[in-house]
């Protein structure tokens, strides 16, 4: 790794897990030489003025170091008290303000995180690893493009439309002025075990969480900006008051000139939710309409539509490469597992009935987080191939 362009493209496979075992290895030891330090300085600085603080900040490597350098900032994630809820795990959680000062300073000491086993016994001899960047771009000619698998540089032009996959494995559009064709869609999927982030051609910034899709017309840039979304994606919209952005989504419509939100839409869940974090919105759905400030959540069903104010934090702990539990059941749990790590799960027997509550990194093994609940007692997992069998 002697030139910048290998230690670049090793630095965002690193996040994105793309390395191999051995890959991985390298990177870190090289990482921690000191070897290049002003590099990877520059590009960790980079990367926190964008949203690959995100997977940053996500990484066992980073929290250790701040944990280290900077154990008065660090935290653990509070849980509630209440004899109902199980304690998870203390989950290490460190501000973006951390991270700069550990930049500012100067102070450059990597301490490798080994690995644990995945578990000695026979539950978890096949570990599953987590999910990882990547969707399937479909276009309005009907060809895909397999993203995790495209080199960087252009992918597609069409229609004054020119798509481009970027050195840190995001999707921009740009359009050239006076064209996009409204007729003409385009749709980013993601499967289990995948999430990616894409900006679209009005500079709107979506991330999207694992087996979602988000259809949107290639121009998007019409008296309305419109996109039709299937699972969960979080925005960060343009803002334009001339030209409303309207998600569509599970039998509801939100409709916002430029704000940030979080979109929970998957088909088994039972209502579909809206977290606000800056700005105002508006949802509608068949009971009527509500407008929302920062900090609320909607639930929309077919028959109400009801608002409550929630952690921001734990809505869009996803794009944030957490798990955040507070409360929850099992079932809601796993399904958020069944996504991220593309397995099926089976229950069996008496559901067990435990609230859980707590953190953990999307970036552990599932066999690490399924230890980590079963130590709880309050529930017992199998692993078969990839297959997760649940009981009390």
């Amino acid at each position: 790794m002697e030139n910048l362009d290998k230690i670049e493209t090793s630095f965002y496979k690193y996040l994105n897990n793309e390395l191999g075992e051995e890959e991985a290895r390298q990177f870190l030891e090289h990482l921690q030489s000191g070897a290049d330090k002003d590099v990877f300085l520059q590009l960790i600085e980079n990367g926190l003025e964008g949203p690959l603080a995100d997977q940053l900040l996500g990484k066992p490597e980073l929290f250790t170091l701040l944990n280290q350098s900077f154990a008065k900032v660090v935290h653990t994630i509070d849980t509630k008290s209440e004899k109902s809820i199980t304690k998870l795990w203390p989950g290490i959680a460190a501000g973006i303000a951390a991270a700069v000062a550990l930049i500012i300073l100067g102070i450059y000491i990597f301490n490798a995180v080994p690995k644990s086993e995945p578990g000695s016994g026979p539950e978890y001899v096949n570990s599953i690893k987590p999910g990882k960047m990547g969707a399937t771009l479909t276009l309005a000619n009907g060809k895909t493009i397999g993203l995790s698998d495209a080199a960087n540089g252009e992918l597609a032009k069409e229609a004054g439309i020119s798509v481009t996959k970027m050195a840190n494995g995001q999707l921009v559009y740009e359009i050239e002025e006076g064209n996009g064709d409204p007729s003409k869609t385009n749709t980013l999927t993601t499967a289990k075990g995948e999430t990616y982030i894409l900006t679209l051609p009005d500079k709107t910034k979506v991330w999207m969480n694992a087996a979602s899709s988000l259809t949107y017309a290639a121009g998007l840039n019409q008296r309305e900006r419109k996109v039709m979304l299937k699972g969960e994606a979080y925005f960060q919209v343009a803002e334009d008051k001339t030209r409303p952005f309207i998600v569509e989504s599970g039998g509801q419509k939100i409709e916002v000139l430029g704000t940030w939100f979080n979109v929970n839409a998957y088909p088994d869940e039972e209502k579909v939710t809206t977290t606000l974090l800056k700005g105002s919105v508006k949802v509608s759905g068949k009971p009527g309409s509500k407008i929302l400030k920062p900090g609320d959540q909607s639930a929309v069903n077919e028959k109400s539509i009801s608002i409550t104010e929630v952690d921001t934090e734990r809505a869009v702990a996803w794009k944030d490469n957490k798990f955040l539990f507070e409360n929850d059941d099992i079932r809601y749990i796993m399904r958020m597992i069944e996504r991220w790590y593309n397995v099926e799960v089976v229950y069996i027997g008496e559901m067990p009935t435990e609230k859980f509550g707590g953190g953990v990194s999307r970036f552990d093994n599932v066999s690490q987080v399924l230890k980590i609940l079963e130590s709880t007692g309050g529930a017992h997992f199998k692993i078969e191939g990839r297959r997760i069998l649940v009981s009390k």
